[in-house]
């Protein structure tokens, strides 16, 4: 018996064993074919627009690795996934072709799993990983709800079989075939895709949808309001920590292994057993997420995240003292980029290098990974003052500069100061109350 579901694909098949003729015929075709956005099935006004991928982006990537079969991979969360380009030239040829594997609010433990299921389709050659602060701390390691490691293979696992395990999981469900028939219905209806076939989120389309936040309140309100959510995410993160603080003497330590800091030493372990080339750099979030952090009591938990991260790459340094160390580079400090004014109250003009305070421009996406590695472009230059490589020399006299900067940032820009102390201490207006008509910061 076959079911066909969702672009052809089968989700239930009569092959008896993994070791048969049918079995050998259907992994290779379905390892040709990479399992991912497949277009051989796709018929325009059928099925060629699918809605769902937008929706499902670990399932999609998990297959999409499938598809591509990168030497070259990108690691991170939705910061990554919007700004890093798989396609810019400073990539290892040898790497080629180039996957970005970063999505929505991905934890270490994520990132771990995905890594190992890319290398053990193809070996890789090149890892870019994008890393936010609170990463690198010694919180729980946690994977989302919608994370499925029955998607993923394994390096010297039996990948075929876990192929045939994950298609009986996902093109049997309910869940599928209502998306197929969402597929069906909207064919007339379809949005502007901006999930790009290299993995990218493209952010000159998903932000100009019909709809989006972004363009109904301009740049500068989109701006403010992830302000106020981000405000909201990093109290919600600093009660965790409290709590788990406080439930330590009643409850068993946390082993190191589950740690999200341990899969960031997973990650860099994995690599170095593997040959793989390992980048890693902190994201160019703007001054207005440093501000927030510092205005709800957090400024030591950055700068320990930070040193953690030194303090793990010194260890691998010194345990391989033959080979290059691995490169931290921090692009999250005061600079001009991360420093770009907001547009003025009322207008609609755009920012040249942010979306909004946590997500940044593929613009400058590029010029981190200009840095990464070490890419010098005739049509850009790369600020002196973006990016500072961390090492255990550089790092102390780092974060002075860091918080010299901010008080330079905070004499030049005293308005952004009062801004964020508002919705810290909760005296700015909400825009969702129906008595505020336009909120704008403090001048």
């Amino acid at each position: 018996m076959t079911l066909v579901i969702n672009d052809g694909v089968a989700g239930v098949r009569s092959y008896a064993t993994v070791d048969s003729p049918a079995f050998a015929k259907y992994a290779a075709r379905m390892q040709a074919r990479g399992r991912g956005r497949s277009r051989t099935n796709d018929l325009e006004g059928f099925n060629a627009y699918k809605p769902a991928l937008d929706h499902r982006v670990r399932l999609v990537k998990a297959y999409d690795v499938r598809r591509v079969r990168p030497q070259g991979i990108i690691l991170g969360t939705s910061r990554t996934h919007l700004g890093l380009r798989p396609s810019h030239e400073g990539w290892d040829p040898a790497a080629k072709p180039t996957y970005n594997l970063a999505f929505d609010g991905a934890t270490t433990k994520e990132m771990y799993q995905y890594l190992l299921h890319a290398h053990a389709v193809r070996p890789l050659r090149q890892v870019v990983l994008g890393l936010d602060t609170y990463h690198a701390t010694l919180a729980p390691a946690t994977a989302r709800p919608d994370f499925d490691a029955h998607l993923l293979d394994s390096p010297g696992g039996r990948a075929l079989p876990s192929l045939i395990r994950a298609d009986l999981k996902v093109f049997t469900s309910l869940d599928a075939l209502r998306a197929s028939l969402a597929t069906v219905r909207s064919q007339r209806d379809r949005e502007p895709q901006w999930f790009a076939p290299d993995g990218q989120r493209l952010g000159e389309v998903f932000f100009r949808r019909a709809g989006e936040h972004f363009e109904q309140l301009g740049p500068r309100g989109y701006f403010e309001e992830i302000d106020r959510l981000e405000v909201g995410f990093k109290r919600e993160g600093q009660s965790a920590a409290n709590a788990r603080g406080l439930g330590r003497t009643a409850q068993p330590a946390t082993a190191a292994s589950e740690t999200s800091l341990d899969y960031i030493r997973r990650i860099v372990a994995f690599c170095r057993a593997h040959g793989v080339d390992l980048r890693i750099f902190i994201a160019p979030e703007h001054a207005h997420q440093l501000e927030i952090t510092a205005a709800i009591g957090e400024w030591a938990s950055l700068e320990n995240a930070k040193r953690a991260l030194v303090q793990l790459l010194a260890e691998d340094a010194a345990r391989h003292p033959g080979a290059p160390p691995i490169p931290l580079w921090d692009f999250s400090g005061y600079s001009s980029v991360t420093t770009e004014a907001l547009p003025e109250p009322g207008s609609r003009a755009e920012m040249g290098f942010y979306w909004d305070s946590s997500h940044f421009k593929d613009v400058v996406g590029d010029l981190v990974l200009d840095r990464l590695f070490g890419l010098s472009h005739p049509r850009r230059t790369v600020p002196p003052d973006f990016g500072v490589r961390l090492t255990p020399a550089t790092v102390e006299s780092a974060f002075a500069r860091l918080r010299a900067d901010q008080r330079a940032y905070r004499r030049n820009n005293p308005q952004d100061a009062v801004w964020i102390r508002s919705l810290v201490d909760g005296s700015a207006p909400d825009p969702r109350d129906p008595g505020v008509v336009a909120v704008s910061r403090p001048r």
